[in-house]
């Protein structure tokens, strides 16, 4: 079995940060508030949600796998898992949703009474609020993949049942058949499963066996960073691509793997450049923050288009904007209701 270290746990909270950064400059270039002079980012706010799906699947599966519950203790231990997601997901989102239908001008999505409700019953995602019933139903299967990836079977076995299920998922969900913003499961599960089948190699030790390939570690670092720039869709065009900002979106699949192979990689120690950056107290900052930075920095950027500011400051403060809102609403609303979960739940977790 292996654990995170602490500065293995430093560098996730940084590429965290790094996936809500993505996001926000992707709709900043959107809204014409771009961070550098004639440089769109629009389009790529699609990859950092994928990172965001990769990273909570492997911490969760990784948990899961680290303490698996007993027979006598799965009911307990489903209680406590449970609880802590939705307390977890929901605060914030309820008052975000409720925001948005009071205010006169709401939060920069449409939102009324019924739409509230059914945005808290999983059932729509409107504009960026896509990924929240998303990711929060693979929640609700994750113990269940966790489960199968923790019995006694035979490697083989579960790689070919995992296999099976992304195969059927992309049989199910054809990717190039698929909506924009779906907030159908399987759409993304091939994402999520490749999260989840990091954490069953890290936690069974696999890299442990790998080579530290020392020599070949610039070009490690060098190749994530070529890989993130070339599929930036204004590059892409550059390079002669056809220039539709949702080119790669639909590359579930793709995203899913390479992600999953940056975050072993990284983990690994084979991109020590990431690491030194990831491990930033900022982008630290901004992975703890992530959740609140992923739901308000639309209001933050349209503010931003409205202050007497000089048009190629407007981008980035409306970026200091949206971090200064998600980190209040993290001290003021998510940690209070992680630390009243992990209050509710002590008993179960003993």
């Amino acid at each position: 079995m292996q654990a995170l270290s602490v500065a293995n746990s430093a560098a996730l909270d940084g590429l965290r940060g790094m996936a809500a950064l993505i996001v926000v400059a992707s709709h900043s270039s959107v809204l014409g508030l771009h961070w550098l002079p004639g440089v769109s980012l629009a389009g790529i706010g699609k990859y950092g949600v994928y990172l965001f799906f990769v990273i909570s699947a492997f911490l969760l599966t990784l948990q899961w796998l680290q303490a698996p519950p007993t027979r006598a203790e799965l009911r307990p231990a489903l209680g406590h898992y449970f609880t802590r997601r939705v307390m977890r997901i929901y605060p914030l989102y309820l008052l975000v949703l409720l925001l948005g239908w009071a205010l006169p001008r709401g939060l920069g999505v449409p939102m009324d009474g019924p739409a509230v409700w059914t945005h808290l019953t999983l059932r729509e995602g409107r504009d960026i609020y896509w990924s929240v019933p998303v990711e929060f139903k693979y929640y609700l299967v994750l113990p269940l993949v966790a489960w199968g990836l923790a019995a006694a079977w035979a490697p083989g076995w579960k790689l070919a049942a995992l296999v099976l299920l992304v195969a059927l998922a992309m049989y199910g969900f054809p990717p190039g058949q698929s909506a924009l913003n779906s907030i159908a499961l399987g759409v993304y599960l091939p994402i999520f499963l490749c999260g989840s089948v990091a954490a069953w190699a890290w936690h069974g030790g696999t890299l442990a066996s790998l080579p530290e390939v020392t020599r070949l570690r610039p070009i490690a670092d060098v190749s994530v960073l070529l890989i993130l720039v070339a599929t930036v869709p204004s590059v892409l065009q550059l390079l002669g691509a056809p220039s539709a900002p949702d080119l790669l979106h639909r590359e579930f699949l793709a995203w899913g793997v390479f992600w999953t192979a940056v975050l072993l990689a990284l983990l690994k120690g084979w991109l020590p450049f990431w690491a030194v950056l990831l491990r930033q107290s900022v982008l630290r900052a901004c992975g703890r923050w992530c959740f609140g930075i992923y739901l308000l920095h639309m209001p933050a950027l349209y503010l931003a288009k409205l202050l007497p500011v000089p048009d190629l400051m407007r981008g980035w403060v409306g970026l200091l904007v949206a971090l200064a809102v998600a980190a209040l609403a993290h001290a003021w609303i998510e940690r209070p209701a992680m630390r009243w979960a992990s209050r509710l739940t002590r008993p179960a977790a003993r």
